[in-house]
Order: C-alpha cells, then structure tokens, then sequence
C-alpha cells in the first residue's frame, strides 16, 4: 500500500531535513586532480610502513606469532589492491578526513580485538595497530580533501540542519552511549549462545576461549565506549546534519491518487528522507567494508583461521552495525531532533 502523505515520515524536526555538505576531492593544493588519489595511496602506505616499523620494538613481535607467512607477490599486492580499495571507498565515496578515520576505525577494530580477546594478544599492540591504521586514514585525507565542517566542535551557521543538535554535548554523549550499548549487547548475547562452540570449531590454535564462556558485561560497555563514539561520527552526525535535497521535493509532492504503478513503487521503496537516506547508505558501506576486511583479514592472515569461523565472527559485527544504524534512525524519527 502506498504512502499517502510525507508527513508520516518524519525526518527529526518539523522543517524539511537537510543537505550535508559532501567532502570535495578539492583542497589548497595546487597537483591537478588526476594526481591527488595516487598520492593518497603512497602518503598512507609510507606513514603505515613507517609507524608499524616505529612501534616494532614495543609490540616484541606479538603479531607474527600468529601470523600467516606471506611468501607469495600475489598475497602482497592483493593485500595492497584492498588497502587502495578502502581508500577509493572513502575518496570516492564523499567522505572527509574524520569520516573516513571513524570508517577505518570502526572496520579494523573486529581483527584486533579478536588477536587481543583470544589469541593473548597484548592490548597494547592492538590499540598500537588500531591507532596507526586510523591515522593513516586520517592524515592523507586531511592533507589532500577539504574538510566538512559538520565535525567541528562549533559547525557554523548555515552550514548543517539541526545545528543545535549536532553541537549539543550531551546528544553527542547519549548517541555515542547508545551506540556503544548496542555493540555491547550483541557481542555479549553472542558470548551467551552460539559464537563460543563456532569459534573453537573453526579456529585451530586459539589461545584462550574464557573470555566468550565468561563474558564481562560492564568491562564490555567501557571498551566499547570509543567504538560508539566512532560510530555515531560517522553515522548520525553526517545524517542529522543533512540539508533537504531535490528528491526529498520530489517525494513531498508525491501524490497516490495520480501517481504511475512505477512511481507509487520507487517512493515506497526509497522515499525516504535525505536524512535517512544517507543514514542507510553510511550503515550499508560499514557493514560491507567492516564485513570484507574482518573476513579478509582474519582468514588472510589468521594462522588456523577457517573461512566459515571469519564469516561468522565479521557478522557479528555487522548485526551491530546494522542495529546502531536502525537506532540512529529511530533517533533522528524523534521531534526536536
């Protein structure tokens, strides 16, 4: 049944929702553009090569002794073809520096926490190797793209809808705490029924499994506090600040009684807001990057690792993705929001 009216949708405030101002591959600098993505590509491989050699002394080889040797130039450029591949995903794809810094974060955490939960990987290595990979995100981007200013602390006038939303410290705490409750919750849930016996099955050589038969729900909900502030950067700020576009027009002038088969069908499938709109769309690229790399890292590079076990450990992290995004729309549903 169609929709009769826009209104029964409501975006988050009583004025129409908003266009985000989408990150330019544009910058001050002068190399024409055709030069610019390369250039990301080499600045984020060198300052990667560069800080993981820097900090080798500290993480006392911790993660080759879980490794897969790589012996093969065919696993060495795959692994560089996905790391150029993420960065086309955020260059590409509208995506500033600290979008694409949470994007990374949120992506490379299900490895790493995985090495430090099971296979005794000291924390410290892991959060070494969390922090250099969202820098390397971060950096490249900031010298090369121009900035939205949605993600500063004080978003100027004219530039976001819901501005006093998005600069309100304590909607950014409770989305971020939401955030965080949800990755907690099905993480725990998933310690209380089916990941234990999966993992053993599909993992050969794990080190230590009491963290899944044991789970610790309050030390949960504080290491995943980053991960929820990660996630409400890059979901619900973008999508709160969005601006009305074009479709959003064209979907308010939507009438049933004199609408076309074809016409009825595209606004009941996607005739939703450019609020929601871009919520769907971040939440569907975090659950296809954060799913592809967590499956390609952990079997490519996991010794013992099953592809079946990375699958089924990559979903877990999609269901709360897919979740806090659910959440975050439900949010944006609310009046004053």
């Amino acid at each position: 049944m169609a929709r009769t009216t826009q209104t029964n949708r409501r975006v988050g405030s009583t004025k129409p929702p908003a266009t985000i101002p989408a990150a330019s591959p544009a910058s001050n600098s002068k190399l024409p553009a055709e030069f610019r993505f390369p250039l990301l590509v080499v600045l984020s491989l060198t300052i990667s090569s560069f800080l993981y050699s820097f900090v080798s002394p500290f993480t006392s080889g911790d993660l080759a002794t879980v490794s897969r040797s790589r012996d093969n130039w065919w696993e060495i450029g795959a692994l560089l073809g996905w790391k150029a591949t993420q960065l086309a995903v955020g260059w590409y794809g509208g995506f500033d520096s600290t979008d694409f810094a949470a994007l990374t974060f949120l992506t490379h955490l299900p490895y790493h926490y995985f090495l430090s939960t099971f296979y005794q990987i000291r924390p410290t290595t892991s959060a070494y190797c969390i922090a250099i990979d969202t820098l390397t995100a971060y950096v490249p981007f900031y010298s090369l793209k121009v900035s939205s200013s949605i993600h500063s602390i004080k978003t100027p006038k004219g530039v976001a809808a819901n501005r006093s939303v998005i600069n309100d410290t304590g909607v950014q705490i409770y989305t971020s705490l939401l955030a965080a409750g949800i990755y907690t919750v099905v993480v725990f849930s998933s310690y209380g029924t089916w990941l234990p016996v999966y993992l053993v099955t599909h993992f050969d050589g794990m080190r230590d499994i009491s963290a899944a038969y044991n789970p610790n729900f309050p030390w949960l909900i504080l290491s995943f506090l980053p991960t929820g502030f990660a996630a409400k950067v890059f979901l619900f700020t973008p999508a709160t600040a969005a601006k009305a576009d074009k479709h959003d027009k064209e979907t308010a002038a939507f009438n049933p009684e004199t609408a076309t088969l074809g016409e009825t069908v595209a606004y009941n499938l996607w005739g939703y807001s450019h609020r929601a709109r871009i919520l769907m769309k971040r939440t569907a690229t975090l659950v296809a990057m954060g799913g592809a790399h967590t499956i390609l890292q952990t079997y490519g590079s996991l010794e013992g690792a099953e592809f079946l076990g990375a699958a089924g450990w990559s979903s877990v992290w999609g269901l709360a993705a897919t979740l806090t995004g659910a959440a975050f729309l439900w949010v944006g549903d609310v009046d004053g929001v």
